[in-house]
């Protein structure tokens, strides 16, 4: 199977299309049955704060007349949403696995509130970097906290073209971008695209497009956690959540860790309630081995 990487050297961030390029999305929403609209209807609006994101989750299958959704209110969508169970991950594509909800139960918590709450604060858009964003289900979860800028990155697309672009019931807006990216390639892009630019909140013009929140969505060296922290969150709240490996390049069992700007750990989790964290491997790492990892899955390493 052979998945398309970026050139060594492109510095330009370039997402994929993150829509269906064949048929137009919108020609499709009218031909949907009513229980189809329905599951999109409810977080329409700009919700403010995870607990309203997740009551409003709680209350779409009761909606009996959803309104119709226009190109500025469709809220992103993977079809995948609805697939997360707990305890359980849910196999998405070769190489994709939909995580336990746990995951998005800790996506969702009050710990990484502040972050969203110190944006809307400084009258920022909330923006957030989903690092191994598989089947979009992470995406959606991020979106519906309100985060409505995201650059989502897989270096597999093959579970975000099958659950958000070809889906009939999968929607991008413009505010979500995909790339298929490893994060050490996204990284060296991001660099190149900031290399002139000068720090700060992360607001657009000049400034360098730092994130308010970073969620790894696979295990990792804590020494990349800490990179990604120093580096791509914002200096005054911006928070990162990630598995990191109880021991250095060992693949078994992860801590779920929430760091700051410093890369200093706020908050740390061997159990998320009757789930024990492990998540698939960083492949970018040699130590990487099995079927998640090259060359079994056909991922090719920068040179």
């Amino acid at each position: 199977k052979h998945h398309h990487q970026a050139r060594e050297g492109n510095s330009r961030l370039q997402p994929r299309s993150c829509s269906n390029s064949n048929t137009s999305l919108m020609t499709i929403l009218p031909r949907r049955n009513f229980l189809q609209s329905s599951l999109l209807f409810g977080t329409v609006q700009i919700i403010r704060r995870p607990q309203a994101a997740i009551a409003a989750e709680e209350t779409i299958s009761s909606i009996s007349s959803p309104a119709p959704l226009s190109d500025e209110t469709k809220p992103f969508h993977s079809a995948a949403y609805t697939l997360k169970e707990y305890t359980n991950s849910i196999v998405a594509s070769r190489d994709t696995n939909i995580s336990p909800k746990e995951v998005y139960d800790t996506i969702s918590s009050n710990y990484l509130q502040e972050a969203y709450d110190a944006a809307i604060k400084s009258n920022t858009t909330p923006k957030a970097l989903d690092v191994g964003a598989g089947a979009g289900v992470s995406t959606e979860v991020l979106y519906r906290l309100g985060y409505h800028e995201i650059d989502a990155l897989d270096w597999s697309g093959e579970a975000w073209t099958r659950y958000v672009v070809e889906d009939p019931m999968g929607y991008c807006p413009e505010g979500v971008r995909f790339y298929e990216l490893d994060d050490e390639r996204y990284l060296d892009q991001w660099r190149g695209a900031n290399s002139n630019t000068n720090g700060g909140g992360g607001g657009r013009g000049d400034k360098q497009q730092l994130f308010d929140i970073i969620v790894f969505n696979f295990a990792v060296n804590e020494a990349k956690a800490q990179q990604f922290a120093k580096e791509l969150l914002n200096k005054q709240h911006g928070r990162l959540l990630a598995p990191i490996n109880t021991s250095n390049d060992y693949w078994l069992k992860q801590t779920y860790q929430v760091m700051d700007s410093e890369g200093k750990v706020l908050w740390s989790a061997v159990d998320v309630g009757a789930w024990s964290v492990q998540f698939q491997p960083d492949v970018t790492q040699d130590t990487c081995s099995g079927i998640w990892c090259a060359p079994f899955n056909g991922f090719q390493k920068k040179r």
